[in-house]
């Protein structure tokens, strides 16, 4: 058989039609093949299947994992009491409502305690109402508010009590209740020196408040945001080393945002202010003199904006105290040798 003849015999099968339909076959069952394979791996990941988280907050927590078992998979993290808020609820969620999920997503969960966590109430008496306020932070409970009343020890405290029952030391109470200690006035002056707040934050305050054997009053908020980014702006009575006030009395107290005021600055220019009147004093500079530069650092405290903007940080450094010339203090220039009479704001910023 020659060469051509067997080259002929070879490809004889390509004029078979059973070889094509034996091709096609062929191809339809990989093709096949890789379709299934492709749809069990989709369905194996859930790809595509993604879907908003609904919000639990405040849902039972054995109810959400009923409606929502084939969805999710729970995941208890934690059991906390938050007073005023519904029992055995969904208190956090973690991802949040809202988050595209895969189905069978884990949903981190802390919900509330079906009761309250209990403490006991520390033994108080006798003890100094800085003593007294460690303990009760130690035991999970803190100060609602200072009763004073006459006793011979200053700040020592007699009694505590819960919405105005007197708590015995050892009762079981709610771990988080507001404690009113009653403490004593002393024998001395029933007077007592202010905190400088300014610039503290506001999860300090009431503390450095109670700390000074005062109570916290009105607190007014000038920016709606989270409670780390709130700072002291003001307070009333207003800080001074020689301002004295009631044990007991309250503070009302101002709070800004760090995102909106520059704390920084405006410390820095208040403590420009004490310092010049503290080194003039010594100099026994004229109380004219001294007052009119109180008033001039505090007319600029009150009324500068303190931005981080820099065109209004422009506009804030040329605001001037605008005293009427008619009220300008007398000044007595014997033994003073560095101060101008022109005493306004620009002398006291320049830098």
């Amino acid at each position: 058989m020659n060469e051509k003849s067997k080259k002929k015999k070879a490809f004889r099968f390509l004029r078979d039609k059973w070889f094509y339909i034996s091709l096609i076959i062929m191809v339809l069952v990989v093709v096949g093949a890789f379709e299934y394979t492709f749809k069990k791996l989709d369905k194996f990941t859930r790809h595509g299947e993604e879907f908003p988280v609904p919000n639990m907050i405040g849902m039972n927590y054995e109810e959400a994992m009923e409606v929502y078992k084939d969805d999710f998979t729970f995941i208890l993290l934690d059991s906390i009491y938050v007073k005023d808020f519904p029992e055995g609820a969904v208190y956090q969620q973690d991802p949040a409502a809202g988050q595209n999920v895969k189905k069978g997503r884990n949903i981190y969960i802390t919900r509330t305690n079906v009761a309250p966590e209990i403490v006991k109430m520390p033994n108080l008496r006798n003890l100094s109402l800085r003593q007294a306020m460690v303990s009760l932070g130690l035991a999970g409970l803190k100060v609602d508010k200072l009763e004073f009343v006459d006793y011979f020890a200053r700040n020592a405290v007699i009694e505590q009590k819960i919405k105005d029952n007197v708590v015995e030391p050892n009762d079981e109470v709610v771990k988080g209740s507001a404690v009113t200690l009653v403490v004593g006035l002393g024998k001395g002056s029933r007077m007592t020196n202010l905190p400088d707040l300014i610039g503290v934050n506001i999860e300090d305050v009431k503390n450095r408040i109670n700390m000074a054997s005062l109570n916290i009053g009105k607190e007014i908020y000038l920016d709606d945001d989270e409670a780390q980014d709130l700072y002291v702006l003001r307070m009333e009575p207003e800080y001074s080393l020689e301002t004295m006030v009631p044990l007991g009395s309250t503070v009302d107290v101002w709070y800004r945002s760090i995102k909106n005021f520059d704390f920084d600055w405006y410390k820095y220019e208040k403590f420009r202010r004490d310092s010049i009147v503290e080194v003039w004093r010594v100099k026994k500079y004229s109380a004219d003199t001294i007052k009119y530069v109180i008033d001039s650092f505090n007319y600029i405290l009150k009324n500068r904006t303190f931005s981080y903007d820099p065109e209004q940080r422009a506009l804030d450094m040329q605001m001037v105290y605008p005293r009427p010339e008619a009220e300008l203090p007398i000044i007595i220039f014997e033994d003073v040798e560095d101060v101008d009479y022109e005493i306004d704001t620009i002398y006291f910023y320049d830098e």
